[in-house]
């Protein structure tokens, strides 16, 4: 279970870019539609949790989730797979922002990221007002 709750949350930390809004239909999809480890009710209710107390809302998550399935270790599982890969990208970019950072094609890609960014916040927005 630990290495399931790990991979999930390594999966879910990697494909989603935007922050914690952004990982909330990711997050959906694989907590409540594929392993049912929460069913809609919960999640929502799990959610605004997450929004209510203090600190990122995809850690809150991790935290609510991985303690929920299996306790400390579990907690441990999911807020390093929430966060790792985006320590790990981080990292690469500063390493190499020098050479990057005035590339027209980069800029470009960010630029077009956004939109799609704010698309997902919005989708996970009106998903959870139709639940409540």
């Amino acid at each position: 279970m630990i290495l399931q709750l790990f991979w999930t949350y390594i999966k879910i930390g990697t494909f989603t870019i935007g922050g914690g809004y952004a990982m909330l239909p990711l997050i959906e999809q694989e907590v409540v539609d594929k392993h049912h480890w929460l069913d809609g009710e919960e999640y929502a209710n799990m959610i605004a949790l997450a929004q209510a107390a203090p600190g990122l809302i995809a850690v809150n998550s991790a935290i609510f989730i991985g303690h929920r399935l299996a306790g400390w270790k579990g907690v441990l599982a999911c807020v390093l797979g929430a966060v790792l890969p985006s320590i790990i990208i981080i990292l690469l970019i500063a390493m190499f922002f020098r050479d990057i950072k005035d590339n027209p094609t980069i800029e470009a890609i960010f630029k077009g990221v956004r939109p799609a960014v704010v698309a997902l916040i919005a989708a996970t927005v009106i998903r959870l007002a139709t639940k409540i």
